[in-house]
């Protein structure tokens, strides 16, 4: 019997370290050759993870309880415009409004508007508040814990880590390089190798913009 999609199991962080260590070849026995540690790695996968989701963000909802003007934004919200695409306070719907600092706010109608880096509405809402966002997909605490990035996705979180990889070399290759009598920037093929694997991520990551791309959520059991 063929295995359920849903019971497929989660890469974990460490599984996740060895893939991107066999693909850019660092994966000696004697980690003392490495040449990043996993302290390193950990933040490459980071920074990929952030930057997926800013690209294919989580859609969460979060609630408030009654009365307050000002609401904080949830710590998981990618930052920027655009990031609350929607809120409800007792089933309507209350639209954004972006105004400047020194101009009159309507005196009437369902809105709110960014102020001091806070949700805020004319007056404290009486009733429960419901915050629809664009989120930030959660990174592993530990080892053993696994990414939560779509199966169909897990190659960008690969490839765009192991361009980080690259990155740090081209830089360490480009400092010695000034120590040479006639050393070059653009000589070291690992600075180029960097490039390579960036534009192969932005060029899937516009792919699946554009097709989509199957997202299989898959089972921690």
């Amino acid at each position: 019997m063929l295995e359920s999609p849903w019971e497929i199991d989660m890469t974990t962080l460490a599984e996740m370290r060895t893939r991107v260590r066999d693909f850019v070849r660092d994966n000696n026995a004697d980690s003392s050759r490495w040449k990043v540690s996993d302290a390193e790695l950990d933040g490459y996968l980071r920074q990929a993870v952030y930057d997926y989701s800013t690209h294919f963000p989580q859609q969460e909802v979060q609630e408030y309880a009654p009365p307050t003007a000002a609401l904080t934004p949830p710590a998981d919200m990618i930052p920027g415009e655009g990031s609350v695409y929607q809120v409800e306070i007792d089933g309507d719907l209350w639209t954004e409004l972006g105004f400047s600092e020194g101009e009159s706010l309507p005196t009437s109608g369902h809105y709110w508007y960014w102020r001091g880096g806070k949700l805020t509405f004319p007056s404290p809402p009486t009733n429960t508040v419901y915050v629809w966002y664009r989120a930030l997909y959660p990174f592993p605490s530990g080892d053993a814990e696994a990414f939560t990035v779509p199966l169909a996705d897990e190659e960008l979180i690969e490839l765009y880590a192991a361009a980080k990889f690259h990155q740090k070399l081209g830089t360490v290759a480009a400092k010695l390089d000034r120590f040479k009598e006639k050393g070059e920037r653009d000589d070291s093929p690992v600075v180029l190798m960097h490039e390579v694997l960036i534009k192969r991520y932005l060029d899937l990551v516009a792919d699946r913009k554009h097709r989509g791309s199957v997202r299989v959520r898959r089972s921690n059991r």
